[in-house]
């Protein structure tokens, strides 16, 4: 499959798209599996292609795989289809790192890095926190932004219902590695506890109202763009076919174990705190 913008050229959604990543080095797509998070990424990329821009492309999913994959996280395997909080850690202790040498290896502004990062549940929350490395220099507010892809609850279940069909018949090998629907429906609880309204979390379905509240108050510290979505793409390829340029910000073997190597000497109450606490 070829992948295709789906956008209409002049719509104000893909100016809108324009626009973000225009003068900047970094955009970082957040939100909670099953809010079209991966068909963003794949406009946007296909977008700043067409303006001439190189896209590198950082997926919480391809890399986890990655990861789970490997002889150094053995010792920490998922639990019932859930990242292990080990592999979570690792992952995001690797990507803060691959940023900043990224930052350094690709400095012109022709180059533009694409990132896709639940947070939830430390799925690359990291990438939330202010630190003083070299990946602050894109994640800043100067040079970054966090898109908050925010479907309205129609749209939200047209997306669950074709998660539901990449489960059963996947378009993409990419698609394999997406949350299951009852984790998704588990993290979607997770959000839902967090809420500032009282007896949100006993509510069973998605609140846009909700989610982008809770991530508003995760990304305090970040240039944050909340992208309301009321309208149904005509989605015709999977969403994980990439440009034709895109290249994959991967971990090395080497990579994974140094980072493995250092999440292993963590205790088990340091890790269980990061996933519980992904929020700040």
């Amino acid at each position: 499959m070829v992948s295709r913008l789906v956008l209409a050229a002049d719509s104000a959604l893909a100016c809108r798209c324009r626009e973000l990543v225009r003068g900047r080095r970094c955009v970082v797509f957040a939100g909670i599996p099953g809010t079209g998070k991966s068909l963003w990424v794949q406009q946007v990329s296909l977008l700043a292609e067409a303006e001439g821009r190189r896209v590198h492309l950082l997926q919480w999913d391809v890399v986890c795989e990655v990861f789970e994959s490997s002889a150094a996280a053995r010792r920490f395997p998922p639990v019932d289809g859930v990242t292990h909080v080990g592999v979570r850690a690792g992952v995001g202790w690797w990507a803060r790192r691959a940023m900043g040498a990224w930052g350094r290896a690709h400095p012109g502004e022709q180059h533009l890095m694409v990132v896709e990062a639940p947070l939830v549940g430390n799925r690359l929350a990291e990438l939330a926190r202010v630190r003083p490395d070299d990946a602050e220099a894109l994640l800043g507010r100067r040079c970054g932004v966090f898109v908050v892809p925010a479907p309205s609850e129609r749209v939200r279940r047209v997306i669950e219902d074709s998660r539901r069909r990449e489960s059963r018949e996947p378009w993409h090998v990419r698609e394999r590695a997406c949350a299951a629907p009852a984790v998704v429906d588990h993290l979607w609880q997770e959000i839902a506890g967090l809420a500032d309204e009282p007896g949100t979390g006993d509510e069973p379905g998605y609140r846009r109202d909700v989610f982008v509240a809770v991530y508003r108050k995760v990304l305090r510290d970040r240039a944050v763009v909340v992208l309301p979505v009321d309208e149904v793409l005509p989605v015709v390829t999977s969403p994980h076919e990439a440009g034709a340029e895109v290249v994959d910000v991967l971990p090395s073997a080497r990579e994974v174990a140094e980072a493995m190597a250092l999440v292993g000497r963590w205790s088990p109450e340091r890790l269980r705190a990061d996933a519980e606490h992904w929020c700040g």
